[in-house]
């Protein structure tokens, strides 16, 4: 390493630690150093950029999906908005009860099970309507409820319970 060991303009005296040397010139005009340069700092390679460009549209793709594919906003038909109850052995007191927008069941007072519905579908036969609720709180447990809406009873019977008969209770207010 060496050191410059004096201020005064014209005079020179370094020191070099390493070789044990030392050197002092007067009026000898300071040389300039060249400018120290550094090769440019190398550009991202096109396959690191190519890269990051695939994985950021790989998550705005994700996310546009994301949105668009949720379950659109589920509305029950009126026509099954209620409380609905059995007088057949065994489902004394069972209750089926739909909302806008969710289906619960109750086996007995104590237990109640309810659950969004996820997706209706519907189609007529004659006089009836057979409905195909898909329920549950994630596309991962989705169950499917399929059942007859007799139109002119105003009675729902299990699509694979026939005997079972279901009717709205009254409502008081």
């Amino acid at each position: 390493m060496i050191k410059l060991l004096t201020s005064q303009p014209n005079k020179i005296r370094c020191h070099d630690k390493a070789f044990g040397m030392s050197s002092q010139e007067y009026g000898a005009p300071m040389k300039r150093m060249g400018i120290a340069t550094a090769p440019p700092t190398e550009q991202p390679s096109n396959k690191s950029t190519t890269t990051l460009v695939v994985i950021g549209g790989l998550l705005l793709v994700g996310l546009i999906y994301s949105i668009v594919a949720r379950d659109p906003a589920v509305s029950c038909p009126n026509e099954l908005i209620g409380a609905w109850i059995t007088s057949a052995n065994g489902y004394e007191n069972s209750m089926l009860v739909f909302t806008t927008n969710g289906v619960s069941f109750s086996v007995g007072f104590e237990h109640l099970d309810a659950q969004a519905m996820r997706r209706i579908d519907m189609s007529t036969e004659g006089p009836r309507t057979l409905y195909t609720i898909v329920y549950g709180d994630s596309r991962s447990d989705e169950q499917t409820l399929s059942f007859y809406y007799h139109t002119k009873d105003h009675t729902i019977t299990f699509k694979n319970q026939a005997h079972l008969v279901w009717t709205r209770q009254a409502v008081e207010s």
